[in-house]
């Protein structure tokens, strides 16, 4: 797969814009606010999902502007195909898709077109932070391959939600907690089959490079635990009975104490055994760069075609050997490859491999 073409209209800073890549991997320099984490931005959304951002409609919109566009010229050998993407604020409608000029009535048929990675500098924060964005990374993870975990997560959180209202105002409905109850057990069982999986696959086939640290992953989950041991009716069965038997503590604490939410995602150094969380920023970055090229591996693995890979800032801590082996491996990846930086110099091992495009007011122009 290759991008050929990309137009942004009223899109965050970009008026109206036309880009055309000629080769894989593109360099995109300028100074802070230029406009580069944007263009990633915008070629996330034309994957399904809410884009690296995960923000509001509204704020995709540049200023003044009630609707805003993405489209894309996709070429797979001799085909072509024209993907798109945008809101008409005006209306009140839901992001709309655009296939070949056709609308689009369900995401999963742009998954099976197009699809996309992705690692941002907010991201370096993700082993220093709260289990949440642990699980919000690894759940994206997850529905890359596995695009039914979208919705086990909604219908498990849907669930959580009602029983700590019905524990709330009406504790002794017993039938109804039982329903939600088992609603979460389902739910709560194969998303952390789903995620268990994910993780077992990535730490079968790891990424790996000499100047990068091997990493293992870790799921701290009670439930993925049982699932290791035991088939998954008799996890649903045990999940029930702890959901049950808690229901005294959750009406006090307000909350439901067992679920898929409850889980946390974590790194650690495969030769030391070292965390991420006790690593420096630099060991950081490379073991979240690692697990994004990675899974970008799996992708491949599984639909025969690499997602579009997009690194913001990705090498802002590493060091000289990483950042080498880095740029060498992306050079042997037949996909779009999109990196952003303030300076062109540090991507200087790309020179005659990668197109240098410098961003500013957006405005994209040969660098």
């Amino acid at each position: 797969m290759r991008l050929t073409r990309l137009a942004l209209t009223d899109f965050r800073n970009y008026r109206h814009s036309v880009w055309k890549p000629e080769t894989n991997i593109s360099i995109l320099t300028g100074q802070n606010g230029s406009g580069k984490t944007n263009l990633l931005e915008a070629i996330s959304l034309l994957a399904p999902g809410r884009g690296l951002r995960s923000a509001p409609l509204q704020a995709l919109c540049r200023t003044d502007a009630r609707q805003w566009g993405v489209a894309a010229t996709l070429t797979h050998g001799i085909d072509q195909t024209l993907l798109g993407t945008g809101a008409d604020l005006s209306e009140k409608s839901r992001r709309s898709f655009r296939l070949d000029g056709v609308a689009v009535r369900s995401q999963a048929e742009i998954a099976q077109v197009f699809s996309c990675v992705w690692l941002t500098p907010q991201m370096d924060r993700l082993f220093l932070e709260g289990a949440s964005g642990r699980r919000r990374f690894l759940d994206r993870l997850v529905m890359a391959l596995s695009p039914d975990h979208a919705r086990q997560m909604a219908a498990h959180e849907r669930s959580v939600s009602s029983r700590n209202r019905v524990l709330a105002d009406r504790p002794d409905e017993n039938l109804w907690l039982a329903s939600l109850e088992d609603s979460i057990a389902r739910h709560a069982v194969a998303a952390s089959a789903a995620r268990l999986s994910l993780v077992e696959s990535m730490n079968a086939q790891p990424f790996a490079s000499a100047d990068f640290p091997q990493s293992v992953l870790h799921l701290d989950c009670e439930i993925s635990q049982q699932l290791a041991n035991g088939p998954a009716l008799k996890v649903e069965d045990w999940l029930r009975a702890k959901l049950r038997d808690s229901r005294g503590e959750d009406r006090v604490r307000g909350s439901t104490s067992f679920g898929a939410h409850k889980a946390d995602f974590l790194l650690s150094d495969c030769k030391t055994g070292r965390s991420a969380e006790l690593s420096s920023s630099g060991q950081q970055k490379a073991m979240l760069i690692g697990v994004v090229l990675c899974h970008a591996a799996l992708i491949e693995q599984s639909r025969g075609e690499a997602p579009a890979i997009l690194l913001d800032e990705p090498l802002l801590h590493l060091d000289e050997p990483r950042r080498d082996a880095l740029l060498a491996s992306l050079a042997n990846i037949e996909t779009p490859i999109l990196l952003t930086g303030t300076d062109t110099a540090p991507f200087s091992a790309l020179n005659g491999k990668a197109g240098f495009f410098n961003v500013q007011d957006g405005h994209i122009r040969p660098a």
